[in-house]
């Protein structure tokens, strides 16, 4: 037979009295729950850990981010500077081989009818090659700067020379050029060289 003794016994020995045992039960109530808050208390400072944690990744993730699209912008602007470089050589060396056809024309110029048909055709292919590299030269990019008739720009022109004008709206005015400048976007590829007006003075 299985007995249960449900009598309480205080730690000298002595039983507890049901009345008095009846008290007490209610009273361990308020230790439960105020065991409560110690266990909530760790979980809200593991969340609040969490919470600064993602906030900290979430920061380097977007600084990341930006460095990333700084670093590409860079790279795309490199890549821009290369091309436009490259683009800039050959345009250089189309020149100076426009240049020495324009002089082998210029040499020509007025020969043609003196010396026959032949020379006339060679003239004209020379004419028809220059317009091809004019062309190829533009497709690069390069545009030809206007300088002629304009005040004299150091920063597009090189003056060779100089003109006497008696006009005074003529002083300083490009009066003549002689080469051709050109310019890739908002570079100088090469200056222009051209004659400057110089008003005589009496």
């Amino acid at each position: 037979m299985k007995v249960n003794d449900r009598r309480r016994f205080r730690p000298d020995g002595r039983p507890i009295a049901e009345d008095e045992l009846g008290a007490a039960e209610p009273a361990a109530l308020p230790d439960a729950e105020a065991a409560t808050p110690s266990v909530e208390e760790p979980r809200d400072a593991q969340l609040a850990a969490q919470a600064a944690r993602i906030d900290e990744l979430t920061r380097a993730y977007a600084s990341l981010v930006e460095d990333n699209k700084a670093f590409r912008q860079r790279q795309e602007r490199e890549r821009a500077r290369v091309v436009e470089a490259e683009r800039a050589g050959v345009a250089q060396a189309l020149l100076e081989s426009a240049d020495d056809l324009e002089r082998a024309l210029a040499a020509v110029s007025g020969a043609g009818e003196a010396h026959g048909d032949a020379l006339r055709n060679l003239v004209d292919g020379v004419r028809l090659s220059l317009a091809a590299l004019h062309k190829r030269i533009s497709d690069l990019g390069a545009q030809r700067i206007p300088v002629a008739g304009v005040p004299f720009d150091p920063h597009v022109a090189e003056a060779v020379d100089t003109v006497a004008v008696a006009d005074a709206a003529q002083d300083g005015v490009v009066v003549q050029e002689v080469r051709p400048g050109y310019r890739i976007g908002d570079r100088v590829l090469r200056p222009a060289r051209v004659r400057v007006g110089r008003l005589a003075r009496a």
